[in-house]
């Protein structure tokens, strides 16, 4: 409700924060959760994302956007719902879904391509805070070995973005670099290389976890990456 209320886009946001630091804490977590690193994203953070991604217009624009890995859709807060495709694996969590007026829910995995449900470079937005973790083996994206959960699905919930859309995603851990100031060897240097290649980058975002996730029951520190379209050529 504070997302479409009457002010600006500041004052909201800083209602929104009010609201959030006053949010009881986070200690109990279910087996399910604890399986599937299920957390949701905390709402000012969701509420900047939404911004960035031009959420709070779309209603007026006739865009679409999506949320691949949704959980109980706080990371849609800045647009109504109508404007919203959600998708959710996890029956509770679609269940919940369902009651919100979402303009459609679906319950695919997301680690998969979207293909199968004609989604590719269909949505004007794209907002993402997958489950953190590793995969079992390496998946052969376009040539790029991903190692990592979080970065198969924000590559999947990439592709159905629009060549001109904004995508914000949120991925688990910090960047380091190494004495040459490169991203350091590994998982992570070829998951930004794809995306360097293939998206216009406007920023990527350290949070302190332990600041800012605290209340959801976790500290782990994680990345925000905000981008805005797709490159021309790569």
């Amino acid at each position: 409700e504070i997302a479409h209320s009457k002010g600006t886009t500041k004052e909201k946001y800083e209602r929104i924060v009010s609201l959030y630091n006053s949010q009881v804490i986070l200690s109990h977590r279910t087996s399910q959760s604890i399986l599937l690193q299920q957390y949701s994203t905390p709402a000012p953070i969701a509420y900047l994302m939404g911004v960035f991604c031009g959420l709070p217009n779309l209603h007026k624009t006739g865009g679409i956007a999506f949320e691949p890995s949704a959980g109980n859709g706080l990371l849609t807060i800045a647009a109504k719902p109508e404007q919203v495709y959600v998708n959710e694996i996890d029956y509770t969590r679609n269940r919940n879904l369902q009651t919100q007026g979402f303009a459609n829910v679906s319950n695919f995995d997301a680690t998969d391509p979207f293909s199968y449900q004609d989604a590719e470079g269909t949505y004007d937005a794209v907002l993402t805070n997958p489950p953190f973790g590793a995969l079992d083996k390496a998946v052969d994206f376009h040539s790029f070995p991903i190692r990592v959960l979080d970065h198969l699905m924000a590559l999947r919930a990439l592709e159905t973005m629009k060549n001109d859309g904004k995508a914000a995603i949120i991925i688990g851990g910090h960047t380091r670099w190494d004495e040459l100031g490169r991203i350091e060897k590994g998982k992570n240097r070829i998951f930004f290389n794809y995306l360097y290649r293939y998206y216009r980058i406007a920023d990527v975002i350290q949070i302190d976890g332990h600041k800012l996730y605290t209340r959801q029951g976790t500290g782990f520190p994680v990345r925000l990456i905000l981008i805005d379209g797709r490159k021309q050529k790569p």
